[in-house]
């Protein structure tokens, strides 16, 4: 049974400008090392850690009635397909469907959140 589906955007400027304000100090706010490691600097750099903020966004809202989070609560990894999907630090009988995608200036991503039976 779906219990939610969020969806988020986001301009990957607003990405690019919090990291060259905030550096480190924002990265490790709303990023796990286990999200960090796998993104290295580049010309996508921007564009995959916003589309990992929308994901965690999308995520939070839906789930929302289930459970309040916070953005480090939601890890978004990649298979080794590529295909995006999310563990959760808190233990909810949820499973996370999870669409991510971005070009040049947004990032978009899209959860739907189904009871585990």
């Amino acid at each position: 049974m779906v219990v939610g589906v969020g969806v988020d955007m986001i301009k990957i400027e607003k990405m690019r400008n919090a990291i060259n304000k905030w550096g480190d100090a924002f990265l490790n706010r709303v990023f796990n090392k286990e999200e960090l490691a796998p993104i290295f600097k580049g010309k996508m750099y921007y564009q995959r850690l916003a589309a990992r903020f929308a994901a965690k966004e999308a995520v939070i809202k839906a789930i929302s009635k289930e459970s309040p989070l916070a953005l480090k609560d939601i890890v978004v990894l990649n298979k080794d397909n590529g295909a995006p999907f999310c563990k959760l630090k808190t233990a909810l009988d949820i499973t996370i469907f999870l669409s991510i995608t971005h070009i040049e200036e947004y990032a978009v991503a899209c959860a739907v959140a189904q009871k585990k039976n």
